[in-house]
């Protein structure tokens, strides 16, 4: 899907990489430098959450083979944003 000119541009993706450079940052494995970049691409998928509230433009449910909504993305989402809060704790302590 990643490398095919003719498959819709999936948010799943960015959610789940945004989330890995996040949980990096966190967790002391990436430099802090990586927080922008985990920001960035968690924020591509924000964009895409429509007005209830859905991370619209993954691969659907149940088949995952044309773009939808899913629950998998909803918890992609949620916890990109739980890496986000950890990631900027671990390069701002409050103290």
């Amino acid at each position: 899907m990643l490398d095919d000119p003719d498959s819709f541009h999936e948010a799943n993706t960015a959610q789940l990489l945004g989330y890995a450079a996040l949980t990096g940052v966190a967790d002391g494995w990436l430099p802090a430098s990586w927080l922008g970049t985990g920001a960035e691409l968690l924020a591509a998928a924000g964009r895409r959450v429509d007005h209830h509230g859905r991370v619209t433009g993954v691969s659907g449910a149940p088949d995952f083979a044309r773009p939808g909504t899913s629950p998998e993305a909803q918890a992609f989402h949620l916890l990109g944003h739980a890496a986000l809060g950890r990631a900027r704790a671990a390069v701002s302590p409050a103290g």
